[in-house]
């Protein structure tokens, strides 16, 4: 759900004004209190500009909680800008192992036809 909310937020943090932000981010006055008083829509190019201007992810204007699932050995849930999870890298600990045996038995192989010469 789109929380407007989080605009005038961050525009009473940074202590500007309503017009010269507005002028920044190119968004007519009118516009961005129809969005913070009435909840209007707002497009994701505006959306962009204003996520832009005050350094956030877009998702920062949004309340979600979506998991958020890969399949690369744990897991990890939030909502892109909350993540919590337990990572576990034990698959890739076991595949370095097996590198580092398999590159130990290259080098005895080397070591032997070198040997030879």
């Amino acid at each position: 759900m789109f929380k407007p909310e989080r605009i005038a937020s961050l525009i009473d943090e940074q202590r500007i004004s309503k017009k010269d932000f507005c002028e920044s981010v190119d968004i007519a006055v009118q516009t961005l209190d129809n969005v913070l008083k009435r909840g209007s829509e707002i497009g994701c190019i505006k959306l962009e500009r204003i996520a832009d201007y005050f350094n956030v992810p877009m998702d920062y204007f949004f309340d979600r909680d979506k998991q958020v699932l890969h399949n690369i050995g744990h897991n990890i849930t939030g909502n892109y800008n909350k993540v919590n999870g337990n990572i576990s890298i034990n698959e890739y600990e076991k595949e370095i192992v097996y590198l580092k045996e398999l590159l130990a038995e290259k080098e005895r192989t080397i070591q032997i036809l070198m040997k030879d010469k």
